[in-house]
């Protein structure tokens, strides 16, 4: 099977070795009993999108490979599992490596983004070929692993500092593009995430952090900062493509806006390389929010609902929702990057693609009694002021008739083994779906939708994907089970029974899993080499 991931971590959990060797893993195996039985871990850690899985595939394989500086709050976080690991894995978890990361000091780019990293897959090559403005598309070799890089956090490319202080000045533009300027005379980079889990003055991010205590995430910022239009100017100078994922609602929408308002010079496409979507348009998600309440004076805590769509035929127990918090795309940012040329990559990760589970951390929110499931967000007060959300507006859409019960799993995802893979799978035939829905709905045509999107999986970048979709091995089966489900699921809602016969499935198929990444990373270089 032919195979593009828009962005995924083939080495990254080997990194976290005093001496990394990418021919290394961390498996379930190295899990100890208890915490086996009784977290998500052995789940998370088997999200494996190793080198050799990837030669399994015996097809041509194109991956954006991720280059990232472990932060230091998240590093704090990762030190805490090393004691649910056997004793004879620990060493996996390097403590020296760990709690040096945590050192305001630290120099992330020069000793974990290029030697840790970086150098890594460049020193492999008799696993990779890393592409490039003279790499040759229509003869790739198939013995190889294909790779283009793609920058996550602007921490990344920092060594003076890494972390963000009250009352510092945080993250110098011309230091990030200096650096990067090093990495671009070894290999290209393709898209760069302004920020990503912790507080950035580069640009203000979206809570995304699932696995930890939320205190050190929160997201406090305003926007897009001007140090961070020197990045991106930086960025579009080198033909280099901004990321949107991590960013807050509130920076993405100010990069539009700068674009649209042409305050940039050689603007790119804009990408979504590891995306969920909310299902909603930002004008009318304050009405899915159930609970908004402020934690101290810079942050907001939220609840929103997870809406069915009832209203279009959806039925309980088996219709799948939305993670509908702001690390999401709305609506409009999806036509908006189809429109503008753009692309965007599908997440495996079940948090992102809206599943909550019965036994994940206060399911149904601070209400442990409620009968429906929420998403938790944490919101900058800087930028719900700025938004202008009006308190009226706040829980009028949400009927609990409507929402995702916990009864539902109890006749889903905790049902029979088919019943429940159904269930799984209808997250992402549902953010197809949507996806498809908001271009048809913007006037796009479905021959031009079906070009904008691809699998970014995010594999091995600690996420907590569906048990039927844990590795890239998965993938064959995923790619099989859209061909003969996707034009079932879509004659269900009322809306896609208008234009679901006209989508080629088996073409679409082959778009979603290669073609599409193909053709725009290989457009990508040549536009380059021009």
């Amino acid at each position: 099977m032919n195979y593009f991931d828009f962005h995924a971590h083939i080495i990254l959990k080997q990194l976290f070795e005093e001496t990394p060797d990418i021919d290394h893993e961390i498996s379930p195996d190295d899990v100890a009993f208890v915490p086996k039985l009784c977290t998500d871990l052995p789940n998370v850690i088997e999200t494996q999108i190793l080198h050799k899985q990837l030669q399994s595939l015996n097809g041509t394989v194109i991956i954006g490979a991720v280059l990232y500086g472990l932060e230091s709050y998240l590093a704090q976080e990762v030190s805490k599992l090393t004691n649910l690991l056997k004793s004879a894995s620990r060493y996996k978890l390097s403590d020296n490596l760990l709690n040096a990361v945590q050192d305001t000091h630290y120099p992330t780019f020069d000793q974990f983004t290029l030697q840790r990293t970086l150098d890594k897959y460049l020193a492999a090559t008799q696993y990779f070929n890393v592409l490039g403005k003279n790499s040759t598309f229509d003869s790739l070799a198939p013995d190889k692993i294909q790779l283009f890089f793609v920058v996550e956090g602007c921490h990344s490319l920092v060594n003076t500092k890494n972390r963000v202080l009250p009352g510092d000045n945080g993250y110098s533009a011309t230091e990030i593009i200096s650096n990067l300027d090093l990495i671009l005379k070894q290999a290209a980079v393709v898209s760069v995430n302004l920020t990503h889990l912790q507080q950035s003055n580069i640009a203000n991010h979206a809570f995304g952090m699932q696995i930890a205590d939320p205190l050190l995430f929160y997201p406090t910022g305003n926007g897009l900062s001007a140090e961070g239009i020197k990045v991106v100017q930086g960025l579009f100078d080198r033909g280099i493509c901004v990321d949107l994922k991590h960013m807050s609602y509130k920076a993405r929408l100010d990069l539009r806006n700068a674009i649209d308002k042409e305050q940039f010079n050689h603007a790119q496409p804009l990408l979504c390389t590891h995306a969920g979507f909310t299902g909603t348009s930002f004008e009318k998600w304050p009405g899915f929010i159930r609970i908004k309440k402020p934690i101290n004076t810079d942050v907001l805590y939220l609840e929103v609902t997870k809406t069915i769509q009832s209203s279009n035929n959806a039925t309980r127990p088996d219709a799948p929702a939305f993670n509908m918090t702001t690390i999401n795309l709305f609506d409009e940012e999806i036509e908006w990057i189809v429109k503008h040329e753009g692309m965007i990559g599908l997440s495996m990760d079940r948090r992102i693609l809206g599943y909550v589970g019965k036994f994940d951390d206060h399911p149904t929110g601070l209400d442990q009694n409620a009968p429906y499931l929420v998403d938790k967000e944490y919101f900058s007060k800087a930028e719900w002021g700025v938004l202008g959300i009006s308190d009226p507006s706040i829980g009028k859409d949400v009927n609990e008739d409507d929402c995702v019960q916990l009864d539902d799993l109890d006749q889903t995802a905790e049902d029979a083994i088919p019943i429940r893979n159904n269930y799984f799978y209808a997250h992402i035939l549902l953010h197809i779906k949507h996806y498809l829905q908001v271009c048809q709905n913007a006037g796009i045509p479905l021959a031009t939708a079906t070009k904008h999107i691809t699998i970014g999986s995010d594999f091995d970048g600690v996420i907590n994907p569906f048990i039927n979709c844990q590795t890239c091995l998965d993938m064959p089966g995923l790619k099989h089970y859209i061909i003969n489900r996707l034009p079932v699921f879509l004659s269900q809602y009322k809306d896609a029974a208008q234009w679901y016969k006209d989508l080629g499935i088996i073409s679409f198929a082959e778009d979603i899993f290669y073609n599409n990444g193909y053709r725009f990373i290989s457009a990508y270089f040549q536009k380059a080499n021009n």
